[in-house]
């Protein structure tokens, strides 16, 4: 005769609690909120960052190599961020006094 194996009754509810635990996380995780404490860029910024976007797209439409297109946009990119963070960090205009 054959015996026929059962898997002990705490295992499938170890099983159930992961698969809700897992289920909880990723949903926590999910709504956490972004900590972007710069102000958000000026229409000037805006700009720069559509003239950026618009060279990228025409490099990358040309026959130069893909790499080439990347670096160029990363080093763009690298120029605004450091002109976002200038400007986000400037103080506050102080009034005249008289």
């Amino acid at each position: 005769m054959k015996t026929i194996q059962r898997t002990h009754p705490a295992r499938g509810m170890m099983i159930a609690c992961g698969i809700a635990l897992l289920g909880m996380a990723g949903a926590a995780l999910a709504d956490e909120p972004q900590h972007d404490s710069r102000p958000p860029p000026t229409k000037e910024q805006r700009e720069k960052m559509a003239e950026a976007h618009e060279k990228m797209a025409a490099c990358l439409r040309s026959d130069r190599p893909i790499q080439e297109c990347h670096d160029e946009m990363m080093k763009q990119h690298d120029m605004m961020m450091h002109d976002h963070a200038k400007k986000g960090m400037q103080p506050a205009a102080q009034p005249e006094q008289k």
